[in-house]
C-alpha cells in the first residue's frame, strides 16, 4: 500500500485513493481511519476492506437518492434530534465523572446484601479450598498433604513459601469464593472426583501420570441457595454505584 502512493492522483492538495461514480475517496480520511501501529501487510488489509466499504456505501448512496421521494430523504429532524442526545450524553458522561462519588462503606453494602438476599442465588456451586499441584516425581508429598489440611498460621506460612518455590499451580486463598468447577478442571477428571464427593470429605487427592494434585475444600455453598456476601461484594458495589449514577443524572 505504501510503495503504491505514488500513483494516486492529487486532487488538489489532497491525494485521491479511490474513485467511484464521481465520488473521491482521499488519502487523509483513510489515513485517519487506519490503526495505530499497523504494519505494511496489515496496512494493506485495511485499505482493501476500506475502500470496498466505503464504494459500496456510495453506490447504495446513489441507489437511495435516485429511488427515495424527497419526503423519505429528508433527515434533517432525525439530525437534529440525534444531535441534541449525542451532546446530553457526553454532557452527563463528563458531569458524572466529576462528581460521582464512588466510595461505600462496609455497612452500606451488607445493609444492601441482607435487604435483597432474595436477589442473590447462586447460579454454580462455589467453595473457599486450597489446591496444589506437584510435579509426580516430589518428595514432599506427604509434607504438602499435612500443611493444606493445617490451620495453623506457621503452617500456612511454609505452604505458601513451599509452593512459590516448588508447586507447579497453587490456590492458598480458602477465605475467597470461587466456582467450584473452576478448580476441579485443574485436576483430572475422575468418577469420584465431583460435588457430591464433597459432601461427605473435605479432602482430595488425584495422581495422573505428571503430577499430584491436592484439594482441601473447606466450606461449599450450593447451587440455589443465597450466595455469601463476600462473593456479591463487587457486584453490589456495581448496583449501589448504577443507582447513585441515575439519582446524580436525574438531579
Amino acid at each position: 500500500f505504501v510503495v503504491g502512493c505514488d500513483v494516486f492522483k492529487k486532487q488538489g492538495s489532497r491525494t485521491v485513493i479511490a474513485k467511484v461514480k464521481g465520488h473521491e475517496l482521499y488519502l487523509d480520511e483513510f489515513t485517519s481511519a487506519l490503526p495505530k501501529g499497523a504494519n505494511s501487510e496489515d496496512s494493506t488489509s485495511f485499505a482493501n476492506s476500506f475502500i470496498k466499504t466505503w464504494a459500496t456505501e456510495m453506490l447504495l448512496m446513489d441507489k437511495a437518492e435516485l429511488n427515495l421521494p424527497s419526503e423519505a430523504k429528508d433527515v434533517s429532524a432525525q439530525l437534529e434530534e440525534y444531535r441534541k442526545s449525542l451532546i446530553i450524553y457526553k454532557y452527563q458522561k463528563q458531569l458524572v465523572s466529576q462528581r460521582l462519588d464512588t466510595t461505600f462503606s462496609a455497612s452500606q453494602i451488607e445493609d444492601y446484601y441482607n435487604n435483597n438476599k432474595k436477589n442473590f442465588e447462586l447460579q454454580n456451586n462455589i467453595a473457599r479450598a486450597i489446591f496444589v499441584k506437584l510435579d509426580k516425581d516430589s518428595k514432599d508429598l506427604e509434607k504438602v498433604k499435612k500443611l493444606c489440611r493445617s490451620e495453623k498460621e506457621e503452617d500456612r506460612l511454609e505452604l505458601e513459601e513451599f509452593c512459590v518455590q516448588h508447586a507447579m499451580a497453587f490456590h492458598l486463598n480458602d477465605k475467597q469464593w470461587i466456582p467450584l468447577e473452576e478448580l476441579l478442571n485443574q485436576a483430572p477428571k475422575t468418577g469420584y472426583l465431583n460435588v457430591n464427593y464433597f459432601s461427605s470429605y473435605n479432602f482430595a487427592y488425584v495422581q495422573d501420570s505428571t503430577a499430584h494434585y491436592l484439594l482441601d475444600v473447606k466450606e461449599i455453598k450450593y447451587k440455589n441457595s443465597v450466595s455469601p456476601l463476600e462473593f456479591e461484594k463487587q457486584n453490589i458495589r456495581n448496583i449501589l454505584l448504577n443507582q447513585r449514577k441515575l439519582e446524580l443524572i436525574q438531579k
